[in-house]
């Protein structure tokens, strides 16, 4: 009739439903299905992601997809007004034991509705937060990817199945939903797989996640300083042999700087690391290294600035005069013919330091020639040993760039 309302009629199909459907039910068992006990399936719907390399630990914030079904609870949708479905309070039904088994707690899960359809099909769709214990590798810091799992499962649940109701990056069936995820200001999901493991007395879901870090600013804190200590540290080397204290400034400035990156290092990783990252590689050689440079120029300086009573050994004074020298670009300590005055800035200054600025050559064209017959033979041993000293450091430059190089390469820096 007009006055009948359809909406009351509804509600007693579903109080009715209600009624039958649960007339006699324990929720403390479980359900079955087919004669067996029911299987019950885990889906996970992650929001968040983030790892704390310090601790550890991997948190993921995210909702869990349970299903199970129940053969006794169906019914047919045309005997009670096409009803589908309906909400029942979490503690009116049975639920799996679901817990953490690879965390410091077993997770922590929000109040959800239990949602039950009439093929019998339970769904219950709790929030959570699940902190997972992860062994790191650090080796590739900061460009480095994490593998990290999540064994969510029931002790004395042997039936349990990775839902695969979800479609993966590659469009793929996958138990693990990202479409939702608030995106990590470092993290960033990559993979996810699921399995399911049984061991003895429990069964679980081993959800896999692989995260790669965003590490667009750490190339400008770490990798850019890195470029420009190299840079001066090699710079160091062509100043003149006889400037060898600022030279050792130099290296002591960036010893300072270098050990502080070492330290910003300690504090910001974990230091029982399972490996030692590159980057830090790096840095700690380099310091080793531009320490041995110190040492080096120390040992320049004497050789350019002290007052020699013997000549450079013969052998080396050839290499010096010959081939030797061109490469290493010493020809162009040169004299005029007119006056001692007119050699390099670098020799002359030097020369000048012994008191020998005012004594002038006869008919020198090249330094590399000088002998005892045409200058005094305590200029020429002084030339000779500071055209030493300069070959040192231009050998040395050689040397530790080819050194800085292969390092760079091995540690990706």
């Amino acid at each position: 009739s007009a006055d009948t309302d359809p909406g009351s009629d509804n509600v007693k199909a579903a109080d009715r439903l209600h009624a039958e459907l649960f007339m006699n039910y324990d929720n403390n068992v479980q359900p079955q299905f087919d004669g067996v006990p029911t299987t019950v399936r885990l889906g996970l719907k992650i929001s968040y992601l983030d790892i704390d390399e310090m601790n550890g630990m991997l948190t993921v914030h995210s909702w869990m997809n349970i299903r199970w079904r129940d053969e006794l609870r169906a019914w047919r949708p045309l005997q009670y007004d096409n009803i589908t479905e309906i909400q029942l309070r979490p503690d009116e039904v049975w639920k799996p034991d679901i817990a953490l088994m690879n965390g410091a707690d077993g997770g922590m899960f929000g109040h959800a509705i239990v949602i039950l359809r009439h093929d019998g099909s339970f769904q219950w769709v709790p929030p959570g937060i699940y902190s997972a214990y992860c062994n790191l590798n650090m080796l590739n810091w900061p460009y480095d990817q994490q593998t990290c799992k999540l064994k969510i499962g029931s002790w004395g649940l042997q039936k349990i199945e990775a839902e695969t109701n979800f479609t993966s990056k590659d469009n793929k069936p996958s138990a693990v939903d990202l479409e939702d995820m608030v995106q990590s200001t470092e993290w960033e999901i990559v993979d996810a797989k699921a399995q399911y493991v049984s061991q003895d007395y429990r069964g679980y879901v081993e959800f896999s996640l692989t995260a790669q870090r965003q590490a667009s600013m750490y190339t400008g804190i770490i990798y850019t300083p890195a470029s420009c200590l190299v840079i001066l540290a090699l710079s160091a080397f062509w100043l003149p042999p006889h400037m060898g204290g600022e030279k050792i400034m130099i290296n002591g400035l960036l010893i300072i700087v270098i050990a502080a990156f070492l330290m910003y290092f300690a504090q910001l990783l974990p230091v029982l690391a399972n490996r030692t990252p590159l980057v830090v590689i790096f840095y700690s050689i380099a310091l080793m290294l531009v320490s041995g440079s110190t040492i080096i120029e120390v040992i320049v300086l004497y050789l350019a600035t002290a007052k020699h009573k013997r000549r450079v050994p013969e052998f080396l004074r050839r290499l010096l005069h010959g081939k030797m020298g061109t490469w290493l670009l010493l020809s162009h300590f040169i004299v005029t013919p007119d006056t001692q005055k007119e050699k390099t800035k670098e020799m002359d200054e030097h020369l000048q330091e012994n008191g020998n600025s005012n004594e002038e050559d006869d008919d020198m064209t090249n330094p590399l020639d000088i002998n005892s017959s045409e200058v005094p033979a305590f200029r020429a041993i002084q030339f000779d040993w500071a055209l030493l000293a300069t070959a040192v450091d231009r050998i040395c430059f050689l040397l530790f760039a080819l050194t800085f190089m292969i390092l760079a390469i091995v540690c990706a820096v």
